[in-house]
């Protein structure tokens, strides 16, 4: 039986192998318009959520959530113009990760990122942070 400190961090692929391909033909002229992501508190009391988003020129500072018992709060990160996302980092208690942005630097229109935190998950031992991309903000 898992530990209750046990965490699990899933992150998919940015762009599925079918595109990635295509993608490479393309010159970066795109732009990160922003970071949406979705706090998911399934604890029975609340928790404080911290988020930062590491780009290629800096590290934009820490934000920290407060997120309500068994309740989800959406919460969007608004990059500076013109800045190409390396990776989301996370913190909730002792749970520490982060996703790397695979792809994004080929992408020649303007997109959003999406990422989903989820703590005490499914079966309440599990803490992840999941992440998708969509043109379409």
């Amino acid at each position: 039986m898992p530990s209750r400190r046990e965490t699990l961090l899933t992150a998919g692929t940015l762009l599925s192998a079918t595109f990635a391909g295509c993608l490479d033909i393309f010159r970066t002229s795109g732009s990160l318009q922003e970071v949406q992501v979705e706090l998911h508190n399934g604890d029975d009391e609340s928790h404080m959520f911290h988020l930062t988003l590491e780009l290629e020129s800096e590290i934009m500072d820490w934000e920290s959530y407060s997120v309500d018992a068994e309740t989800a709060k959406p919460v969007v990160i608004t990059p500076p113009e013109n800045s190409s996302p390396v990776a989301l980092h996370g913190a909730v208690d002792d749970f520490v990760a982060d996703v790397e942005f695979l792809g994004v630097d080929n992408i020649d229109e303007e997109y959003c990122l999406h990422a989903s935190f989820y703590h005490r998950l499914d079966d309440g031992e599990r803490t992840q942070i999941t992440q998708s991309a969509d043109i379409e903000c």
